[in-house]
């Protein structure tokens, strides 16, 4: 299970049938077709088996597993009519109905599928039905084995504008290399971002130092030194990236970046490191999810590198 080789098998799909989904698998079936990727879509209808007792509502067991299957059935005629002319005729998708707790059964699904991504919306309907919003979304990010692409409404053609960060962490490393596989499919801009982050530096702190403004500058060097070799050594000289070097919160700092740019997607590493270089410290990639409007790719480093 990999994150987004320069081939990726398999790329599944989760919905709840809303626009928003319908918004998430179009951007799916964009990556499907620029990788030759088989597609798949899943459904994850509620559990219940695990109702309160019958005795507290009247009605016996066997009564919740017609209801059971009548949800299935309307699944079944939801996810003919979502899948209708939403891809193009010339590629294939399979889906599933799965049973339980959204999060869990996905990522559970696409462990045993071996997928290489899942794809999903930023919204959905309320109710059960409310697949990706809140802890749900934040769920699968942390849960799912493989990488995530939470994506916004706003996102309504191929990307062309592509920002990344790094804290040069293998982690951060193996996302960066992602996005220049994107970028080369997709003939997108890409843009590599650094922070120092001022939580572990803080500027007023460097400010009150004796010769502050040469401490600042040297700190400011080495992370530009840093980023320039850190860029040599991904050995794609061919790529064009744009470097921003800023001091600041990671999180928001990518936020604002990508507002600034216009990123249609923003590709982060789920895993990262502490420390004045930590880009991705704990749940820097779930408040990027919540606060920024681009979509987010959260790559699970589950390899060494991108070939």
């Amino acid at each position: 299970m990999n994150s987004i080789p320069n081939k990726m098998n398999k790329i599944l799909v989760a919905t709840d049938f809303s626009v928003h989904s319908r918004i998430a698998l179009a951007r799916a079936a964009d990556f499907a077709m620029a990788f030759h990727s088989q597609l798949a879509v899943v459904h994850c209808l509620p559990d219940l088996t695990f109702v309160p007792s019958a005795s507290e509502f009247g009605l016996p067991f066997n009564d919740y597993m017609v209801m059971q299957e009548e949800f299935r059935q309307q699944a079944a005629r939801s996810m003919q009519n979502f899948l209708e002319g939403a891809i193009p005729i010339e590629m294939s998708v399979s889906s599933t109905m799965l049973i339980g707790d959204p999060h869990i059964e996905v990522s559970q699904f696409a462990e045993k599928e071996d997928a290489d991504l899942v794809v999903a919306g930023r919204s959905g309907h309320s109710g059960w039905e409310q697949f990706f919003l809140g802890s749900t979304s934040r769920g699968l990010v942390h849960q799912c084995p493989t990488s995530v692409m939470s994506v916004s409404d706003d996102w309504t053609q191929k990307p062309k504008t592509i920002l990344t960060g790094t804290d040069f962490s293998d982690g951060s490393r193996i996302a960066v290399l992602d996005s220049i596989a994107l970028a080369e499919k997709f003939g997108a801009e890409l843009h590599l971002m650094h922070v120092i982050d001022t939580t572990d530096t803080p500027s007023p702190d460097i400010a009150r130092m004796s010769g502050h403004d040469s401490m600042r500058q040297s700190i400011n060097d080495y992370a530009r030194s840093r980023l320039e070799s850190f860029v040599q050594s991904l050995e794609r000289p061919q790529t064009q990236i744009n470097l921003h070097l800023n001091w600041g919160t990671p999180w928001r700092d990518m936020c604002q970046m990508a507002a600034s740019i216009k990123s249609d997607l923003i590709v982060v590493g789920n895993v990262g490191r502490r420390g004045v270089q930590g880009l991705f410290l704990g749940n820097t990639a779930d408040r990027i999810l919540s606060h920024s409007k681009s979509s987010v790719l959260a790559v699970k480093a589950l390899r060494s590198s991108t070939q």
